[in-house]
């Protein structure tokens, strides 16, 4: 259906779209009517179930084949091999955490992004312990609404909520920080905002709090150095493997 669709696309702008020297012109007029035949053709496409879709730069950057994989299979790759999942190394570290943590408190997770170290963790934990993971949702990697990404997520870990005692929330971090009223975390794990700010304030709330574990992942990571800068700042990683630091 792709190929075809994008043959499709082909012969519209070969008998709709105005020849060249009327697109250089730029003018207003031009501009308007542009726009509206963007318009038309998206909501037709739209009525019949499609959208018009393409890869920004950023993004084939990451799809090496991008140029011999449809717009669908570009962005399977680029969610099954995304920097913000967890490495074999990380997970062992990471699963040796909570395996080792009280069963009689909870484990913090702030960050869920699509649920893969939430399920990490739920693997390892005891089958009663009780792990809620935060995330607000306004990021992901392949610019999913919110409303999509969440829901999403729930699929995903529709299992470990109904039999496993995990609770996804829903909510601002800071937000539950401010009110949380449960018992020290037996592990806390941030994988969220990666700014300097952010994560020390993770990491303080944390401590504020009472959790016997204090870790979190990227401290390696190549752009955002906020993490290491921070996690420096309150004495260093006692642990590290691969970018999963323990404070």
């Amino acid at each position: 259906m792709e190929r075809e669709w994008e043959a499709s696309q082909r012969v519209i702008r070969r008998r709709w779209l105005p020849k060249a020297p009327l697109l250089q012109a730029h003018t207003p007029q031009t501009e308007i009517w542009l726009g509206m035949i963007k318009t038309l053709v998206k909501r037709t496409l739209k009525r019949y179930g499609f959208e018009l879709c393409r890869l920004y730069e950023s993004e084939r950057a990451e799809v090496p084949q991008y140029e011999t994989f449809t717009f669908r299979e570009a962005q399977w790759y680029r969610a099954l091999g995304n920097l913000g999942q967890l490495s074999i190394t990380e997970a062992r570290l990471l699963g040796e955490l909570v395996h080792e943590s009280d069963p009689s408190r909870p484990i913090i997770e702030i960050g869920t992004l699509f649920g893969y170290s939430t399920l990490v963790i739920t693997q390892f934990k005891a089958p009663e312990q009780k792990l809620i993971t935060v995330d607000n949702y306004s990021w992901n990697p392949l610019g999913l609404r919110p409303d999509a990404h969440y829901a999403l997520t729930r699929n995903r870990l529709k299992e470990a909520i109904a039999e496993h005692c995990v609770e996804q929330v829903r909510m601002d971090k800071d937000e539950f920080y401010r009110t949380y009223q449960g018992p020290p975390p037996a592990v806390f794990f941030c994988d969220a905002d990666h700014s300097y700010e952010a994560t020390k304030a993770d990491m303080l709330w944390a401590r504020s709090v009472g959790a016997t574990v204090i870790c979190g992942d990227d401290y390696d990571h190549p752009f955002q150095q906020g993490t290491a800068q921070a996690v420096d700042e309150l004495g260093g990683p006692k642990r590290l493997a691969g970018g999963l630091f323990v404070l």
